[in-house]
């Protein structure tokens, strides 16, 4: 988690193996939950431990970000919004990664075919003009 957030993580004081509120205690745990674990030991598959734990990590992220806001002071403007409008990205990213481990998500594919659909096929003789 630490190395996926890299100078995200220095800015907001986030540190491993720290207990504060600074820690990815509670990360990890929603972690290996989704993955249905008690511990990261029983977790095998690493890619998909990787790909929850990029998506908990940057709920942490968007989570501590909420705090902040843009202001001016001092004659200056301080647009911090732009750090949760790129962190928001990066969790939505992380999310769609992680899709294929949701035991809820599923994609079923149909056929259908327009009524009107202007590729189907006509036989010459049924054509009209």
């Amino acid at each position: 988690m630490h190395g996926e957030l890299g100078p995200v993580a220095a800015a907001l004081g986030l540190a491993v193996g720290s207990t504060d509120a600074g820690s990815y205690a509670e990360a990890v745990n929603e972690t290996l939950l989704q993955y249905g674990v008690a511990t990261i030991a029983q977790a095998t598959d690493m890619v998909k431990l990787r790909a929850l734990a990029r998506v908990y990590a940057w709920r942490k992220v968007v989570g501590l970000l909420t705090a902040l806001f843009d202001f001016a002071a001092d004659g200056g403007e301080y647009n911090r919004s732009q750090m949760i409008v790129a962190a928001e990205k990066n969790l939505a990213r992380a999310v769609i990664d992680a899709l294929e481990y949701d035991p809820v998500y599923r994609v079923r594919t149909t056929r259908q075919r327009m009524v009107n659909d202007p590729y189907r096929y006509v036989e010459d003789e049924d054509r009209t003009v």
